[in-house]
């Protein structure tokens, strides 16, 4: 009976080991789930530029935005903020374009990607300029 007790601490010794190792193949497999969500992120605006760029999209085009859109949406993806659009800065959301906030309003240049409601790559802005009003004719 003194030897099953002295069992009984070894299986709970080997079951801590276990879940050492399963905390650190977690661990090891979100950060590679990680490094993909940023390159899936970082292709999806890049797409968006490449779409902006051709101005037309061919049918392959369209085949491969369908394709991203989709490995996206199955990762709980999103763009946000539309290219051209002023907006508050919001620093949680926006990266400065090499500059500084010269005024509470900027203007997007690049998207950003979101899951739900963390950002991934925040959306690259500039200040937004005031438009310089005509003197009348």
């Amino acid at each position: 009976m003194a030897a099953a007790k002295k069992n009984t601490p070894a299986r709970g010794a080997k079951g801590v080991t276990v879940a050492r190792d399963a905390w650190l193949a977690n661990a090891l497999a979100d950060a590679s789930w990680a490094e993909a969500d940023e390159a899936l992120a970082e292709a999806l605006i890049e797409f968006a530029e490449l779409k902006r760029a051709l101005h037309k999209e061919p049918e392959t085009l369209g085949m491969a935005s369908q394709a991203l859109a989709r490995a996206a949406r199955r990762r709980g993806l999103a763009l946000f903020g539309d290219v051209g659009a002023t907006v508050a800065f919001d620093p949680a959301v926006h990266e400065l374009n090499g500059s500084s906030v010269v005024g509470a309003r900027v203007r997007i240049t690049r998207e950003g990607v979101m899951r739900g409601r963390d950002v991934l790559i925040g959306a690259v802005v500039r200040p937004a300029r005031k438009v310089a009003k005509r003197a009348p004719r």
